[in-house]
């Protein structure tokens, strides 16, 4: 047995784990779990890494030593470098989190990926004991919107570390202004932060507001449903991946989105024979709720093809 580490960071929270791996077909098992609030900027992605790190250290005390570290963070990634994390306040001078890191977390190596790269690569894992995992794309509707993308058992970075950024195509030329500098992207109406700046409350409170009969929370509830079922329809139609997962915090907490989302597909230009072929809402998959997917798969980044 090995163990090795993941940190997922995430705009609002991080969510780092131990994770044990035998050799053959056995399933890695997770065996410590860590939660944090995120600290934004160079300086608090260090010390929130750092801390969930020592945390985890704490409560792995009898096992065997720490092979590697991995990071999954927002942002582009190349060669432990993070540039674009906006959501972290990254959005400056690239910053070479893996060098900034090492003095922090010992003599394991580390590796920085893109955060759902991790995510992928982690929902992967899950699907091996499911009957998939070697064709999928994860959409994780987080702080923001972005999708990771395993083809033929590896994952699909691009050549500029950039593949899956479907969070920034515009939707809505006349829309607001995005984070990124453009305006009326997709993850503006569908993602958690999209929501906060339309609507305020949770996803939940949305829902029922929304069948409540609030005429507002009807068409933030719309657009982000609509938002959602277009960067799968996007997903499907770009790769024929059969299997769509939906991770992130927001689909997480309120799991009627999902369903909204699967209904939207099922019910939208169901006259089409193309869309009955294409059958979009039949790929959609969900995780278990207990499945940290995203530290799942920064923990085993090491292992991937082409990773650490």
């Amino acid at each position: 047995m090995t163990v090795r580490i993941g940190v997922d960071v995430g705009g609002t929270k991080v969510r780092a784990a131990a994770v044990e791996v035998a050799g053959g077909d056995e399933a890695p098992r997770v065996v410590a779990q860590v939660v944090l609030p995120t600290l934004r900027g160079p300086d608090g992605v260090l010390a929130t890494v750092g801390t969930a790190y020592e945390r985890l250290l704490g409560e792995i005390v009898g096992h065997r030593p720490v092979v590697s570290v991995g990071v999954g963070i927002p942002g582009t990634v190349a060669g432990g470098t993070v540039s674009h994390a906006v959501n972290l306040g990254l959005d400056g001078t690239p910053f070479d989190l893996a060098t900034a890191l090492r003095p922090r977390l010992g003599s394991a190596p580390v590796v920085v990926e893109n955060d759902v790269n991790a995510a992928a690569w982690g929902a992967a894992q899950w699907l091996r004991r499911h009957g998939g995992g070697d064709d999928l794309a994860v959409l994780n509707v987080g702080t923001g919107l972005a999708a990771g993308l395993v083809l033929d058992g590896v994952l699909r970075r691009g050549s500029r570390g950039m593949a899956g950024e479907v969070g920034h195509l515009v939707t809505d030329p006349a829309g607001p202004p995005c984070p990124c500098g453009k305006s009326g992207c997709l993850e503006l109406y569908a993602s958690g932060g999209g929501l906060a700046r339309r609507w305020g409350g949770t996803a939940a409170q949305l829902l029922a507001a929304a069948r409540a009969g609030d005429a507002a929370a009807g068409r933030v509830r719309d657009d982000l449903v609509a938002g959602l079922a277009q960067a799968v329809r996007i997903l499907v139609q770009v790769t024929d991946v059969p299997d769509v997962v939906l991770t992130g915090g927001l689909v997480t907490a309120t799991p009627e989105v999902t369903d909204a989302v699967v209904a939207h597909l099922r019910d939208r230009h169901a006259d089409s024979a193309f869309e009955r072929a294409l059958a979009v809402h039949e790929r959609v998959r969900r995780l278990p709720a207990d499945f940290p997917a995203g530290a799942v798969g920064a923990a085993l980044l090491a292992t991937a093809p082409g990773g650490g």
